[in-house]
């Protein structure tokens, strides 16, 4: 179980994104042993709930949690072979970006943003701002003494 403190600061992080963005979904992961768990999430789709676990290769945040790097795209239709993704397939979203969370060393999880219509660019303020509510994750967990929760610090 993860604690109350990460998991409302992360709430906190992404409520905002979802105004600042005009993003209708946002989310914050714990990656582990090719899983995808949902610590958090501001959403009004029943698909998806607090604390459901997916295989990580289902999701979208599989390429920033292999890459390490942030994602933007503001068409998924119009990116080769995004059309095939698993989860594009049930359920199409256009507009996607995710960065990495790190701890000790690796990327824990991400935080990200979607919305089912297509949008322009993101800006690098934006950009920046999905970094930095990353950042400021990876704060919150190095705070939190982990050692003692080792069951989900994977």
């Amino acid at each position: 179980m993860l604690p109350t403190l990460l998991v409302d600061s992360c709430h906190d992080l992404i409520n905002r994104g979802v105004d600042q963005l005009d993003m209708p979904v946002g989310i914050v992961s714990h990656i582990y042993n090719d899983l995808y768990e949902i610590v958090t999430i501001n959403s009004e789709m029943d698909e998806f709930i607090q604390g459901a676990v997916f295989p990580l290769s289902n999701t979208y945040c599989r390429d920033v949690y292999r890459t390490d790097k942030t994602i933007a795209i503001t068409e998924i239709d119009h990116v080769l072979g995004m059309q095939l993704h698993p989860l594009y397939v049930s359920l199409p979203v256009e507009a996607y970006i995710s960065a990495p969370i790190h701890h000790n060393a690796s990327v824990w999880g991400t935080v990200n943003f979607t919305s089912a219509k297509i949008r322009p660019a993101f800006t690098k303020t934006e950009i920046e701002l999905v970094e930095q509510y990353a950042g400021t994750i990876s704060k919150c967990l190095t705070e939190i003494d982990l050692v003692s929760r080792a069951p989900w610090d994977v």
